[in-house]
């Protein structure tokens, strides 16, 4: 289907102007009657006003401003500057939206709290269509609710325990295979490779030296150059790439699920292998197996947010301890102890011993407090009410930023510096530190990420030592912190082998 488009554009070049030209006349008139009808003032219905703003341009309002300061991971720059002029609570006009912004920890408790009650999980147009209509990351209220008690059950702790050994297995393989003898590194394609390898091996089972392996990482990689793109799916468009990349990743998840059908209907396999063998023997409510549709487009949604966040954790985590030699001194205290206590090298991690490595945790919490890997989350508008002195209309939507609250002195004082301390005890104020979310959309999947972190971890700084060769180099944020020259690192062995 892709490649016919394909030659129906090639074969219009002649007229793919003018029709452009018109869509854009168009597009230009409709949002700026959306924007008109958005405008109007509460006030004159004796309500309260909606916040202050500016939407900027019809239509685009201030999408370009905010992706460009994204891009540049700039964030915190666009809300101050809105802060600073309009307070706290504003409103302002963000992929194709008319949106509010709220403070936190007050708004993502009220947001957390009425989930389903004035607002529902949003994605913009472009995600949307890239994570399918039956990801459950698209689903609001039962819906939801049904489809994540599925997965919930996969990722708690007793399912997890057993996955632990093949997650050590990887990551000891990866390190010797990546890191021994060598000198320089990328560290962002290098720990993105292992948390891939995590992903597919647990979830589909499809293992590193497969032939299909490599090209669905690429088409994972296309698909992520989509996401939070202006939606025009065009020849040479980021959307299209990742319309591609979808496309091309569930081709693969297809032929695997056909494979495991068969496997299971001969007994070859057992129901708990991996998260494609759970799904084949799970039911809906009404007794029907899950269709085919609906595993390859959870199957996808898990694929991608199973390996990116975490290889973004992941990259951040190598980057604070180069920076930060005294807390690197700490994390290798901690894992030299637990590998003592395990009497040698040889024998594998268990659950148990990641649940011990309580320092290394609280590395990780920090960096993802200044590097989080999911920066905003969008929720919809489904009654009018009122917040802060404001109305807020129906149909608007709530613009949620982690890191509005992550940065802020007044929960994490001297925000800049590399704190782990700020996560002992009972650590952050509620609602203050939400690298997962929170509510019912909160991330299934954090226990998962943080066993893979800490597994990697222990095998990395007991036998490697590891340097930023710029400790200067910048991150952007696409959608997710991306270091502009992939965490460049000075690589050496450690000795002796701890």
């Amino acid at each position: 289907m892709a490649h016919q488009q394909h030659g129906f554009l090639e074969g219009h070049a002649e007229s793919t102007p003018a029709w452009a030209a018109v869509a854009a006349v168009v597009a230009m008139l409709v949002g700026w009657l959306f924007w008109r009808l958005f405008s109007v003032s509460p006030e004159s219905q004796g309500k309260l006003p909606v916040p202050p703003g500016s939407f900027k341009w019809p239509l685009l309002g201030e999408t370009l401003d905010y992706l460009d300061c994204a891009r540049r991971n700039r964030v915190a720059d666009f809300f101050n500057a809105r802060v600073a002029k309009y307070g706290e609570t504003f409103k302002t006009h963000i992929l194709f939206n008319p949106t509010v912004s709220v403070a936190a920890p007050d708004g993502n408790k009220f947001l957390f709290a009425n989930e389903n009650k004035l607002v529902q999980n949003h994605w913009p147009p472009s995600v949307s269509r890239l994570l399918g209509e039956h990801s459950m990351a698209t689903k609001v209220g039962e819906e939801h609710r049904r489809a994540r008690r599925v997965y919930t059950n996969f990722f708690k702790p007793e399912g997890l325990q057993s996955f632990v050994p093949r997650i050590d297995e990887l990551a000891r393989s990866h390190n010797s295979k990546y890191w021994e003898g060598k000198e320089f590194i990328l560290g962002g394609p290098t720990v993105r490779d292992f948390t891939f390898a995590v992903a597919a091996d647990l979830f589909l089972s499809l293992k590193h030296d497969d032939p299909m392996f490599r090209p669905f990482e690429l088409a994972a990689c296309d698909y992520l150059a989509g996401i939070l793109q202006v939606p025009i799916n065009l020849p040479g468009t980021a959307y299209r790439k990742g319309i591609l990349g979808r496309e091309s990743q569930l081709r693969v998840i297809d032929m695997s699920l056909k494979q495991r059908r068969q496997e299971m209907k001969e007994g070859r396999v057992p129901p708990q292998q991996d998260l494609m063998s759970v799904l084949l023997n799970t039911l809906n409510e009404d007794g029907t197996p899950m269709s085919d549709d609906q595993i390859k487009d959870n199957m996808l949604l898990f694929v991608f947010a199973g390996h990116d966040t975490s290889s973004s954790a992941l990259a951040g985590l190598l980057k604070y301890l180069s920076l930060n030699p005294e807390c690197l001194k700490k994390v290798l205290e901690e894992q030299m102890e637990i590998r003592k206590e395990k009497g040698g090298e040889d024998i594998p991690l268990s659950w148990d011993d990641t649940r011990k490595m309580k320092y290394t945790w609280r590395t990780i919490q920090e960096t993802l407090r200044l590097q989080p890997s999911v920066q905003a989350a969008f929720r919809t508008v489904i009654e009018e009410f009122e917040y802060d002195g404001y109305t807020i209309p129906k149909g608007w939507t709530i613009f949620w930023s982690v890191g509005r609250s992550h940065r802020n002195p007044k929960f994490f004082p001297d925000p800049e510096k590399f704190d782990p301390s700020r996560f002992e005890g009972t650590g952050p104020a509620p609602f203050t530190f939400v690298p997962f979310g929170g509510g019912p959309h909160i991330c299934p999947g954090n226990e998962f990420a943080r066993t893979e972190i800490l597994v990697y971890i222990h095998y990395l700084v007991l036998n490697y030592e590891w340097e930023m060769v710029d400790p200067t180099e910048d991150v952007c944020i696409d959608p997710m912190p991306l270091f502009t020259k992939q965490l460049q690192l000075r690589v050496r062995k450690r000795f002796p082998s701890l």
